[in-house]
């Protein structure tokens, strides 16, 4: 037998629905608290959207805390996206290892495009090429974007020829 939607349920998804209604024509602020008020009904796909929102400061406001707030609820629903946002994040704001967790938690929830992030960290100042080649090499192995695969290929290229002139 079926599970029967209660009333606020529908409601919320009739939100959602016109959220992206609103979002695909460029209605941003209206898409925002459409969006908003759907994530309160419990509408876990507008979790993500608003952590979005918040964190690009469309449609409303940037505000960091509450894009990690947003986020972090999808995130604990299984959202490997936010989690990668999450670990953008942190990155921004030079925590490093926080950001690191974050992206590796993406991962491996089933975001492969979080390994370029990591890749990228470990990069950093030259912080870890060991750590930072098994990255860029998972990307490129893995079914990240095409994008993220050809800039983990392009940095492995860059390394490599590095390598090359150092060793000369």
């Amino acid at each position: 037998m079926a599970k029967r939607a209660r009333p606020k349920e529908v409601e919320a998804n009739r939100l959602y629905e016109r959220a992206d209604e609103c979002w695909s024509q460029g209605r941003l602020r209206p898409a925002f608290r459409l969006f908003l008020a759907a994530a309160k009904g419990g509408v876990v796909p507008a979790y993500r959207i608003v952590g979005q929102f918040y964190d690009q400061g469309d449609g409303v406001k940037a505000n960091e805390e509450a894009a990690l707030y947003w986020y972090r609820r999808a995130s604990h629903h299984g959202d490997e996206c936010a989690a990668n946002n999450i670990g953008c994040i942190w990155r921004d704001r030079g925590k490093l290892r926080r950001a690191i967790w974050w992206f590796k938690r993406a991962a491996e929830s089933g975001d492969d495009d979080a390994n370029l992030n990591i890749a990228k960290v470990y990069l950093r100042n030259g912080c870890d090429l060991r750590k930072a080649i098994h990255y860029l090499r998972k990307t490129v192995k893995s079914g990240a974007t095409e994008g993220s695969r050809e800039e983990a290929d392009f940095l492995l290229g860059q390394l490599k020829s590095s390598e090359t002139k150092s060793s000369s």
